[in-house]
């Protein structure tokens, strides 16, 4: 069984896009990708309770915080976030970031779409008490701030 992305990214795109998830895989792993453009921050520092991720950075330059290391990783670079671990990144450069990543298990990516529809259908910024809520519902826990850029 495979699955095909289905072509580039379109302007207006949402930043993560998961290629494939618990539909193909049981819920037990899931792909995505992100293209980052130019010194862009990423988000919070948070930790997760439920899943593992990997990052593998296809190209551009991306800094990490992963619990007490800081660190910039370039491209075939594979970036290791375990569970309960606090971590972030962001793309301080001057070009456009492209990073594969993956989850484990991937409950994560319906918390994605919740996200993306909140989004979609906001007025005015953000309500920061519903995006925390959200988060604790999927074992996420923002600690900090995101890296500066």
């Amino acid at each position: 069984m495979t699955f095909s992305a289905g072509g580039r990214r379109r302007p207006g795109d949402p930043p993560w896009r998961v290629l494939a998830g618990s539909e193909l895989t049981g819920g037990h792993i899931g792909f995505g990708d992100a293209r980052i453009p130019p010194h862009t921050a990423g988000p919070s520092l948070h930790r997760h309770s439920r899943e593992d991720e990997a990052a593998y950075v296809v190209s551009g330059v991306m800094t990490y915080v992963v619990g007490d290391q800081t660190f910039e990783a370039g491209p075939e670079t594979v970036v290791w976030l375990p569970r309960h671990i606090p971590h972030t990144f962001a793309n301080r450069g001057d070009e456009e970031a492209w990073v594969f990543g993956i989850t484990m298990p991937t409950e994560i990516h319906a918390m994605f779409r919740e996200q993306m529809a909140y989004f979609a259908g906001l007025n005015g910024p953000p309500d920061q008490q519903y995006l925390d809520e959200l988060l604790h519902r999927y074992g996420i826990a923002r600690l900090g701030p995101p890296l500066s850029v």
